[in-house]
Parts: C-alpha cells; structure tokens; sequence
C-alpha cells in the first residue's frame, strides 16, 4: 500500500521526469532484436512477476523476435467466444472496470471525488455526441493481451489523435491526479452503425512505446506530433464486425468507451470485475 505521502511524491516526480523520452526509448528497446537466449530470459521474467498465462497464447514457429512481438502476442483462437446477440456490446479487451455511469452532461468520473471534462478528452466538436451518454473505463494490466478489438459491428467513420503526456495509469495517479486521461496521449476510433455511435478511447501510458490502429497507418508516440481528426468519405468506411481487430497497445494502459444518450443499457457489472475479451457488457437499447 502507498502512503498518501508517497503519492503525492511519485505524482510530483511523474510530472517532471521526461516521460515522452523514456517511453520512446523503452518502446525502441522493446522492438530491438536481441538473442533469443537473453529474450527468452526477459520473457520468462515478465511471465512469473506479472502472472501471464502462458498456456492462452500462441507461439510463433521460430519464436518471438522481439519484447515487443510478445507483449502483442495473439491468442489461442479457442479461447475466446465474442458475444453474438444482436445489440450486445462486447468487451474490446482483457481489463478490470474501474469506472462506469452516465456522463453527467460533459462529466465523466475518473475515480471517486474526480471527474474530468468529455471536451477535454475529445478536444473538437465531435465530443457532442455523447453528452449525457455512458461510459466505461477499462484498464489493462501487465499481464493482459493487449490487442484491442471491436466491441461492435459497424463502419469507422473516422479517427481522432491527440498527443499528450504520457503518465502512468495505475491505480496511484487515478486517484490522483485531476485530469490524468485528458493529459495523456489518446487515439480515438469511431464506430457507426444503426444503433448510434461508439467511442474506442485508447489512452496512453508512460512505457507504452506505441498505439497502433488495425484500419490505418498511423501510429502513436512519435517524436513529431501533430493533433489529427479524419473522417472518411461515407463510402470509404472501413467496415469492421464485432470482435474484429480494432489495434494494439504496444505495451499496456487504458480503454475507455463512450455511447451515445439513451443508446445503450450496460448489464449487471461491477466496478472492479475483471471482464475478459468478447465477454458481453452491454445492449442497444
């Protein structure tokens, strides 16, 4: 357990230290291709201190090349059932909620006694379309597959990048630090359908060397940034069904999904449930 002094201290020292320089350079360590003795040691560390499931994943035919081709390992295909009810919203992705409710106009609850502005984390007109909506915020541990897939069927109408800080996302600066998801890096996926709309927020963390979407090229943590909000033509919307592969974190953090105003009805969940990928969260209304 941290003391509140601690906090406050690692907090002052994550607000100074050069968080975007030392992601970038762990980000580039972990796709260097280093011996496979040395790598099979890192790896098997990794496993034991953070209780990876080493049964659940698939292992290339020569192996993992690189820290960074573990940590987006695939999984087993067996493994996972994604919900197939029509309406049902599936989780995107191994995680624990951490948070869920409504958007009281534009205030989402980052922890209890914290919210943080729906503007703030979508920084241009399109955070509208979920005022007063719901949201769920998901955080992905260490030991978590960290490929992110669609929690719906539908087209992606477009993208939003925001370059930011690069704060760690564990429990500590959730409690906090005000603002923490709308200081940090994020990268926003937009899926329609006849339902209404849904917002994939991917938040980036400190030691996240990347976030990369499965429809586009862009990739995120670079070291020139430029804040990009894309819509696609209505004809060349990517089309992407449930449980397809939406992108990946390269190294861990944060999901949050954003739903439109009397859109959908969350299921019988807990804050602090653990949910595994395809598992159902949610209906259409």
């Amino acid at each position: 357990m941290i003391s509140f002094k601690n906090k406050s201290m690692l907090i002052f020292l994550f607000r100074v230290i050069p968080k975007g320089f030392i992601s970038r350079a762990f980000g580039f360590f972990a796709r260097a291709n280093i011996p496979t003795t040395v790598l099979d040691l890192i790896i098997n560390w990794y496993c034991k201190k953070y209780g990876v499931k080493t049964d659940e994943y698939f292992i290339p035919e020569k192996g993992f090349k690189t820290f960074d081709d573990f940590f987006t390992r695939t999984l087993r295909k067996q493994l996972y059932q994604f919900d197939s009810q029509e309406g049902s919203i599936v989780s995107p992705v191994d995680a624990r909620i951490d948070q869920f409710g409504l958007i009281n106009d534009d205030r989402i609850i980052q922890a209890k006694g914290i919210e943080y502005s729906l503007s703030d984390l979508i920084p241009s007109k399109t955070y509208k379309e979920f005022l007063d909506g719901l949201f769920i915020t998901l955080y992905l541990s260490p030991a978590d597959y960290h490929r992110i897939h669609s929690p719906v069927s539908g087209n992606i109408n477009g993208y939003f990048y925001i370059p930011g800080k690069l704060f760690t996302v564990q429990e500590y600066m959730v409690n906090g630090l005000k603002g923490l998801f709308t200081k940090n890096e994020r990268l926003i996926s937009y899926i329609t359908n006849q339902h209404s709309i849904v917002g994939v927020c991917k938040i980036g963390a400190m030691n996240v060397g990347r976030i990369s979407l499965s429809y586009s090229n862009l990739k995120t943590n670079r070291t020139f940034k430029r804040r990009t909000e894309f819509f696609y033509p209505p004809m060349d919307q990517p089309k992407i069904l449930k449980g397809e592969e939406l992108g990946v974190f390269h190294l861990g953090s944060t999901i949050i999904m954003l739903f439109q105003k009397n859109a959908v009805k969350f299921d019988n969940i807990d804050i602090g449930q653990r949910i595994r990928l395809g598992e159902r969260l949610a209906l259409f209304s």
